[in-house]
């Protein structure tokens, strides 16, 4: 869809005009879905505002248990892209609360759109927004900006609703506000990261979407038959072993100690589950985000919780891919592989359109899922998560993008020296 509409014209010169300060009107912000169904264009100036290119990231709670993810990545759009009371039959509305809507593909998931119309809000349309973009921002990890272009990392906020500091943790040099707006320091943030969980007592771990449509129960992993191969198995990760690592460097999984089952917190029984975060193009497009965070669980550790209450263990491969049971065809949307993805399996809330999981074709009773859903309590669950701190996943795909994924990596060193990792 393209948004040069007569009425958003008016805000914009003719298609180049050079401006007093030598910019034309002659670049376009493009969004478009994973899947390809949706596709939305901006006409911009050049250069490109910061408005547009400088990431605000919101840590609230909705935002993460919508989206699955730690935190929600957004810009202002330069425009409305639709009537929001005529929502494109190509995407799901789901109302967040009374002034707050997203907007995610029917097919893919991809987070596009956000809309809040409620004033005094840190994203909130009264505060410097464009003329015709009536509340509208946009998930970067779905938008292009023109060529030479990068985004920044701009704003962190709501990170008072984030005990241990959450994503902001592994997220240096930025601007961190709480949800009143008011600054945070970094030097406070490190103050926050020996916050413990209340969960890590707990014999499951609890997780869920927004809607509470997927919910999820996590037993602790021991390092019993059923986790280990041959019944569970995957190749090695990115995250661990990069992927332009020759077959002939690459270590042998160890059937014993795989690298999915980690080493428990001194005084705490129980294996921990391994946590990472990947820039892939793949998952960034889908999640709307520049960063996704995944844990990676043997599914003999999964149970799902249906709406009507009732308790089953992790379906298979082929139950969600064909759709054999229809109470999780009624609430999970299935996404399979496409040309860059081959093998790929991910699944999403129907109803919200947060991000639950991904399958390979090379796992076999292992997945990976979003690491958002589990912070309920706004913390990064560390008696339950080692989180990887060597390595951003795929973080060459964010070359020319931006510099957040290297950034991160720097965050994720300073992060475990700080918590006393070895």
């Amino acid at each position: 869809m393209d948004v040069t509409t007569p009425e958003s014209l008016r805000v914009f010169k003719a298609l180049g005009e050079r401006y007093e300060d030598g910019s034309y009107f002659n670049e376009n912000l493009e969004v478009a879905c994973h899947c390809g169904a949706n596709t939305y264009k901006f006409p911009v100036n050049w250069p490109v505002d910061k408005k547009f290119t400088d990431i605000r990231l919101c840590q609230c709670s909705d935002c993460r248990l919508q989206t699955g993810n730690l935190a929600s990545w957004l810009v202002r759009a330069p425009g409305r892209p639709f009537d929001p009371e005529s929502t494109p039959e190509t995407l799901t509305a789901y109302k967040i609360s009374t002034s707050t809507t997203r907007y995610f593909c029917r097919v893919c998931s991809s987070q596009l759109f956000h809309r809040h119309i409620k004033a005094g809000s840190s994203l909130s349309s009264s505060e410097g927004d464009t003329a015709d973009s009536d509340g509208f921002w946009i998930f970067t990890g779905c938008l292009k900006l023109p060529n030479k272009t990068q985004f920044r990392l701009g704003l962190v906020g709501f990170v008072d609703k984030t005990p241990d500091g959450g994503l902001a943790s592994w997220l240096p040099d930025a601007e961190y506000t709480d949800s009143c707006g008011i600054k945070i320091t970094g030097e406070h943030i490190k103050r926050l990261h020996s916050s413990r969980s209340t969960s890590s007592g707990t014999e499951k771990l609890q997780g869920g979407c927004h809607c509470s449509n997927i919910r999820l129960r996590l037993s602790r992993q021991t390092g019993k038959e059923e986790e280990r191969p041959p019944f569970t198995f995957s190749d090695n990760t990115d995250l661990v072993i990069p992927h332009w690592t020759s077959a002939e460097q690459q270590p042998p999984i160890d059937w014993e100690n795989p690298w999915w089952i980690r080493d428990q917190l001194p005084s705490l029984e129980g294996k921990r589950f391994l946590g990472g975060h990947c820039t892939c193009v793949s998952c960034r497009t889908i999640a709307g985000t520049e960063v996704q965070s995944w844990i990676f669980v043997a599914t003999s550790c999964i149970e799902l919780i249906l709406p009507d209450g009732e308790v089953i263990q992790w379906p298979s491969r082929e139950t969600l891919v064909r759709g054999l049971d229809k109470r999780l065809t009624n609430i999970m949307g299935i996404y399979q592989s496409t040309p860059g993805d081959p093998g790929v399996v991910r699944g999403f809330c129907k109803e919200c359109g947060a991000n639950i999981f991904w399958d390979g074709f090379t796992r076999k009773n292992l997945i990976d899922l979003s690491a958002g859903l589990f912070s309920i309590e706004g913390t990064k669950e560390r008696e339950w998560i080692e989180w990887w701190t060597e390595r951003v996943s795929f973080v060459e795909d964010t070359k020319g993008r931006h510099d957040i994924g290297t950034l991160m990596e720097r965050g994720l060193r300073e992060w475990r020296v700080t918590v006393g990792i070895a």
